[in-house]
């Protein structure tokens, strides 16, 4: 098959105080999909690496292909070392004719015909971080995503969250 297929990633972030350092976060993501499965040319982007964690929402359900990710975030820095985040997503099927994708890049539902809507879902992120040490970094963190018209379509339509801790270990960093 040919393939005619892109992706593209915008961001705007802008700091607002020095107090506790807030950030503003806009985003766009997209890539496309393929409309037709057996024209001869593939239109769905093949994502480059599997698993872009936390690009298109901390729950980690969609991968960079055939998808539309709006997200607005905040983040804040209230002492150092402790970054305080949270984030909205708006996501979407570039193309209702192909499939939704999941982090790793396959295929997880796709609505024979097409589907009667694009809009997967909404998804809200809270997280924190804390670096104890300049190798070590413990956080947690909360992930909820609200099923759209998409899902609803392709699937039984409940909603999936995600909360997490984790520890981190850098083996370079500067002592």
């Amino acid at each position: 098959d040919d393939v005619s297929a892109w992706a593209g990633h915008w961001m705007l972030r802008e700091s607002l105080t020095k107090k506790y350092s807030v950030k503003l976060i806009g985003e766009a993501n997209y890539a496309s999909g393929d409309s037709h499965a057996t024209d001869g040319t593939r239109g769905t982007f093949d994502q480059l690496y599997p698993t872009g964690h936390d690009k298109y929402g901390l729950a980690d359900q969609v991968g960079w292909k055939n998808m539309t990710n709006i997200r607005a975030g905040i983040e804040l820095t209230p002492r150092k070392g402790l970054v305080l985040g949270s984030s909205y997503h708006s996501i979407w099927v570039a193309n209702k004719n192909d499939a939704l994708y999941n982090a790793g890049g396959a295929a997880l539902v796709r609505v024979a015909g097409g589907a009667a809507s694009r809009h997967v879902g909404q998804e809200i992120d809270v997280q924190a971080t804390y670096a104890v040490t300049p190798q070590v970094t413990l956080g947690a963190g909360y992930a909820h995503l609200i099923t759209g018209s998409f899902l609803k379509q392709a699937t039984p339509g409940a909603s999936y969250s995600a909360p997490y801790v984790m520890a981190t270990y850098v083996f370079l960093a500067d002592k």
